[in-house]
């Protein structure tokens, strides 16, 4: 069944579904539909998320459930599966649609697909799971429309924004989602109680602190560790909270991922100089390295959200040092 992205908080409460399907152009986006199933999941005893990145070579195996050993406590098991920029291929496909026409009662399947053409929405494999679970196709959010976007985002963190402020906003941070979202959460730590005006909006983006998630994406795709880890420390020191540092470590890496697949920046957007560091350090890094990493982040995705016992801004610190 196909949704809208309005009523998946609601469908999802009254019915935890078996596969949910998400396709977007932005990360955060697609973490906020995410976020929804996982916490539903969390009260339904799913107490297990393992994350999958399909490429080229993929095993899909991890479907099969007659490949698994049965646990004798019945574990439920969240599988997410990424798919970034390319689509799950002639054998991603045919498994796809094979598991959807059965689906694992103890398995939750989340198929988080970013950066995928509308060809890949009405593929076979993409129909399979529509009809056997649920999807969202969350559309850019248009320049125009933004500022709805930021006053609705701000309102997730108890922020009350007016509509000059939040227009201002908009224009400063020119559709980029994550910088508006960071933005949003330094307002919530310097204004708890009161609508955001015109005046507080331009002392806090005046205010700007000495380092931001830009300059903590640009230390981190150069490989420059020491920057790297002075600038995470100096953002949790300002009450940045880890999510949106983890939403910016997996965007670049997702990056280096797309580029090493694709052997070329062409399906990146950003300046030169963004773009040859990624080509300079895609030739630093291996594939495995990076699918590992991937991997990391879910951990600490779980963490944040409760869903497991590690330290987030430890594992933070460990995956931005040792990548």
């Amino acid at each position: 069944m196909k949704i809208n992205s309005k009523d998946l908080k609601k469908l999802v409460n009254q019915e935890l579904k078996s596969i949910y399907i998400f396709f977007g152009e932005e990360s955060i986006q697609l973490s906020a539909l995410t976020d929804e199933v996982l916490f539903a999941a969390k009260n339904s005893n799913f107490d297990e998320k393992i994350t999958y990145v399909v490429s080229k070579d993929m095993d899909w195996s991890f479907l099969d459930s007659n490949n698994e050993n049965l646990d004798l406590f019945g574990s439920k098991k969240i599988i997410e599966l990424k798919l970034l920029g390319t689509g799950p291929g002639n054998k991603g496909s045919k498994a796809l649609q094979e598991y959807a026409l059965n689906p694992d009662p103890n398995k939750l399947l989340i198929v988080y697909a970013q950066g995928l053409n509308k060809k890949n929405q009405s593929s076979a494999w993409a129909k399979a799971l529509e009809q056997s679970g649920m999807m969202v196709v969350e559309s850019p959010i248009p320049i125009n429309s933004l500022p709805s976007w930021i006053q609705n985002q701000a309102k997730s963190y108890k922020v009350e924004i007016k509509q000059e402020a939040s227009n201002l906003l908009a224009e400063k941070t020119e559709g980029n989602l994550l910088a508006a979202t960071q933005e949003i959460i330094k307002l919530s730590l310097l204004y708890p109680d009161i609508e955001i005006g015109l005046k507080e909006m331009e002392d806090s983006i005046s205010n700007a602190s000495k380092y931001g998630i830009f300059d903590l994406s640009n230390a981190f795709v150069a490989g420059n560790k020491h920057k790297t880890f002075k600038i995470i420390e100096s953002l949790k020191s300002e009450g940045v909270q880890p999510t949106l540092i983890l939403w910016a470590l997996t965007k670049e890496i997702n990056n280096l991922y797309k580029v090493m697949e694709d052997r070329s920046t062409k399906n990146i957007w950003g300046p030169r100089y963004y773009l040859e560091a990624l080509n300079k350090r895609v030739k630093q890094v291996t594939k495995g390295k990076i699918k590992q990493s991937l991997k990391e982040i879910s951990e600490i995705d779980a963490s944040i959200k409760g869903l497991s016992s590690k330290n987030p801004w430890q594992a933070i610190r460990d995956l931005a040092i040792t990548f």
